[in-house]
């Protein structure tokens, strides 16, 4: 029986497909058996939780029965969703009474068993960052990136998986595992405004340069997410931010499962990079070619070191025999002296 549950979720399913393929072809790569939620319904992330708790917490209860009925574990790539349904199963699994108001709203009871789970905190566990290295076979050493968690992989704190909700690191461990050059950076945590996106997008223009902004200065070619909102606020939005706010910004927007796809090995095309706003084709390709050149350039210069050292040890011990037969020549005439003195 397979124990592991995916939840994709609304936007996994729509609007970020690629988020939904790249999740299951580095899950598929790494062998972890996972089954995804049968008949699962929307979580009631965007306006449920907002106009009714009871009605919300049903409605993630409903679709943590559903899991419970495949296995103990369930993830949601979407940290919105995976919130959704980590405060439902916390406060049904903690509270009777309140799990019976739940079961009477559903037409089967759910009983509280299963643990949810974030991407990162699956990847990490099922997977880890000694077999994501070893299994990497597209150089990404030149790819500069900053992960960005946003709002809701670290926060609230009796939801997140992470030990330290201001500096996570889950993320950092497993692009440095990839092989990324990944950039130290203070806005990782910071809200980029996704929440005001329609509302008030004066609020996510200006929190969304200031995103940008910062991974520009930290040296990155690329930020690299786990949530559709903020790759939807910070890649589709970007050419708002731009004309509103006087910027250039030409930032690709990576999910954390493409830039483990394509350090695995598979195709733009099968991770589908070309759904993006921001075309990040252009900049894969320049740092895969160039980091070919530099390991080339590497390996040259790895032989000419070699060839050095053996040249240097080569004159070395010629010198060594050299002595020693000056050495050794000089020793019968020596012999002769001290018999003509005697």
């Amino acid at each position: 029986m397979t124990s592991l549950t995916y939840y994709p979720g609304c936007s996994l399913r729509h609007s970020a497909a690629e988020f939904d393929r790249s999740t299951k072809i580095v899950l598929d790569a790494f062998g972890v058996d996972f089954v995804e939620v049968p008949e699962w319904t929307c979580c009631g992330s965007s306006p449920a939780h907002m106009t009714d708790h009871l009605l919300a917490q049903a409605l993630a209860a409903r679709n943590l029965r559903q899991a419970a009925a495949i296995g103990d574990e369930m993830f949601a790539p979407c940290p919105s969703c995976y919130q959704r349904e980590k405060d439902a199963a916390m406060e049904i699994h903690s509270d009777p009474d309140f799990r019976a108001e739940v079961n009477e709203l559903l037409d089967e009871p759910y009983e509280g068993t299963v643990r949810v789970m974030t991407l990162p905190e699956v990847l990490m566990e099922k997977v880890g960052e000694e077999r994501v290295r070893a299994a990497v076979t597209t150089d990404l050493v030149l790819l500069k990136v900053v992960p960005y968690y946003g709002c809701l992989l670290g926060r609230p704190y009796e939801l997140i998986a992470e030990c330290d909700d201001e500096q996570p690191m889950i993320m950092d461990r497993l692009l440095t595992a990839a092989g990324c050059d990944v950039r130290p950076w203070d806005y990782k945590t910071e809200c980029c405004g996704a929440s005001v996106g329609m509302a008030k997008p004066e609020i996510h223009r200006r929190l969304s340069r200031k995103v940008l902004q910062q991974a520009m200065e930290a040296g990155a070619d690329a930020v690299v997410v786990a949530c559709p909102l903020c790759h939807q606020n910070l890649d589709l939005r970007q050419s708002q931010v731009n004309a509103t706010c006087g910027t250039n910004f030409h930032m690709p927007i990576l999910y954390l499962t493409q830039v483990l796809g394509y350090a695995l090995g598979r195709s733009e095309e099968e991770l589908l990079f070309h759904k993006h706003a921001v075309d990040p084709r252009p900049l894969l390709r320049k740092v895969v070619a160039d980091a070919v050149k530099l390991r080339a350039d590497e390996a040259r210069r790895a032989a000419e070191m070699e060839e050095r050292e053996r040249a240097r040890e080569a004159a070395k011990q010629a010198r060594a025999k050299r002595r020693a037969t000056e050495a050794a020549a000089a020793e019968p005439e020596s012999e002769e002296a001290s018999e003509a003195e005697e």
